[in-house]
């Protein structure tokens, strides 16, 4: 676990955040080949469903800090609702990665 606190992610530019009736999306341009029929459908974006610590996460997903540092401002502003903190945040991040929603750096960098 140690490895991944010295990450620092970096959101996808092209990702929104967007509050809408008290809830957080991720807005995701679909803009592959294989979206046009999703798109004629449903508009020209992918929504992606965030709770409050998740929008906030994500606001300091923008390449600066670190995973550990994420985790000590979570922990300042959410306390023991965000525990347990380092195992879901890492969580978060990673599935974010895996989605290309966000990049990581900061390894042998």
């Amino acid at each position: 676990m140690e490895e991944y606190l010295r990450l620092i992610p970096k959101r996808n530019d092209e990702i929104q955040l967007k509050k809408l009736d008290d809830k957080y999306y991720l807005l995701i341009p679909m803009d592959s080949p294989l979206d046009f029929l999703a798109k004629r459908l449903h508009g020209d974006y992918r929504k992606l469903e965030l709770d409050e610590i998740g929008a906030f996460v994500w606001n300091f997903c923008d390449g600066t800090i670190t995973i550990e540092q994420i985790g000590k401002k979570l922990k300042e502003k959410f306390g023991k609702e965000a525990e347990p903190l380092y195992e879901r945040l890492i969580t978060f991040i990673l599935e974010l990665y895996k989605r290309n929603l966000v990049s990581l750096g900061g390894i042998n960098e």
